[in-house]
């Protein structure tokens, strides 16, 4: 018999997680938080933390993880309301204005806080733009245009089109034609393999233009700008990008600045592959744990319990280095070097550990109904979203080469 699909929960326990979902993302009365711009999430917001949490526990994780699913078949009737009500219940709870400082209404996270929060959304394999929107808020902080920073805040979401080709690095972003005109100008630029275009309100745009690297704020809605979605089986969603005399609503920087985004969006990739990786493994144990053969759990078979030891202590490695990376950059470092490592080991780890799930499941981790799957699939796709494991040793290379001679 073919294994069901799951999209739209069913059932009592289910109904009861939308239930809690749907409170979520109903406005509810502000909570009070501090005003220690030192402070971090967890020690500044302890409620806000707590419901943030909350969203992607063990009864609704599965649930988000299965909302944000993009079927191969084509779109569920219900699947973009269902992704826009996870998208709300995290702009209510504060997730885009982490950045922000504490006076303007922000949580004045570390960049530490943003691993973790990335962790969490890599455990639920929450999929959207908020990493995205994340990174360009941080672009948005420095011009220091309030309007944009307030839309962005507020809910409006942000996808970086960056890759010219499939081959490329995101740190070397592709060629971009900059028409000089009335307000900030025009750009025209062709990217693909842009995450999740079709729902958000912004796209950031970064190229060489003349030369140099230029990053510019653009309306996805514009008439100019024209989404064709790639065909992948990742169980996500990417469209190529053209933007064709695109009036640009503000420059948010050069060379400098994108080096400095590039590498806190590898941190917080990392994070994200590393909180996917828990949740495999997670999965990987539970089964090992109810499956039984010979009259006990499978789990206590010695190649089997020793191979998950394994990739527990690989997982912790992971995270630290992650942390280490976001710490070093909290204390105003150069983390450039850094960024690449944990990026390069949390992506090898996410394929491990997926691809080891599976084997742990046996054939029903194949099947469409199994998580395992689904993490696997994710994997060897954001594996490679901020550059591949070998592209990202070839830029660490002369980072450590320089550092050593330093």
């Amino acid at each position: 018999m073919p294994a069901t699909r799951r999209h739209w929960p069913t059932g009592s326990s289910n109904r009861r997680a939308g239930t809690r979902l749907g409170s979520l993302w109903r406005p509810a009365r502000r909570r009070s938080c501090c005003t220690s711009s030192q402070a971090p999430v967890s020690a500044c917001c302890p409620e806000e933390r707590v419901v943030f949490e909350d969203l992607f526990d063990a009864e609704l994780a599965p649930m988000v993880r299965r909302m944000a699913e993009r079927t191969r078949e084509g779109e569920t009737a219900d699947g973009p309301q269902i992704r826009a009500m996870v998208w709300q219940a995290l702009v209510r709870l504060g997730a885009t204005r982490l950045r922000l400082p504490a006076a303007s209404g922000g949580r004045s996270a570390s960049q530490e806080d943003l691993v973790s929060a990335a962790e969490e959304l890599g455990a639920a394999l929450c999929q959207g733009p908020l990493l995205d929107t994340l990174t360009a808020v941080e672009l948005l902080l420095a011009p220091g245009d309030d309007r944009l920073l307030d839309e962005v805040c507020g809910g409006a979401g942000v996808a970086l089109a960056v890759r010219a080709d499939g081959a490329a690095s995101p740190s070397e972003p592709g060629e971009m034609v900059v028409a000089e005109g009335s307000g900030a100008g025009e750009i025209t630029a062709e990217r693909c393999f842009v995450g999740y275009a079709s729902e958000v309100d912004h796209l950031v745009v970064a190229g060489r233009a003349a030369g140099d690297t230029r990053v510019a704020l653009v309306s996805r809605a514009h008439p100019s700008v024209t989404l064709r979605r790639h065909q992948e089986l990742g169980r996500g969603e990417l469209w190529r990008v053209r933007c064709q005399a695109t009036p640009v609503l503000a420059w948010l920087g050069g060379a400098d600045e994108w080096a400095g985004v590039v590498a806190g969006a590898r941190r917080r990739q990392a994070g994200y592959l590393v909180g996917l990786s828990q949740s495999a493994l997670d999965l990987a144990v539970a089964h090992a744990t109810r499956r039984r053969q010979f009259g006990q759990p499978i789990g206590r078979f010695q190649s089997l319990a020793f191979r998950l030891s394994e990739l527990v202590a690989r997982t912790d490695a992971a995270r630290l280095l992650t942390r280490a990376a976001a710490a070093q950059a909290d204390r105003g470092e150069d983390a450039r070097l850094t960024a690449a490592q944990c990026l390069a080991t949390a992506a090898d780890l996410a394929r491990v550990v997926t691809a080891a799930a599976l084997q742990v499941h046996g054939a029903v981790g194949m099947t469409d109904d199994s998580d395992a799957q689904l993490c696997y699939c994710r994997a060897v796709i954001e594996a490679l979203w901020w550059g591949t494991p070998t592209q990202l040793r070839a830029e660490a290379a002369p980072l450590l080469r320089a550092q050593l001679s330093a």
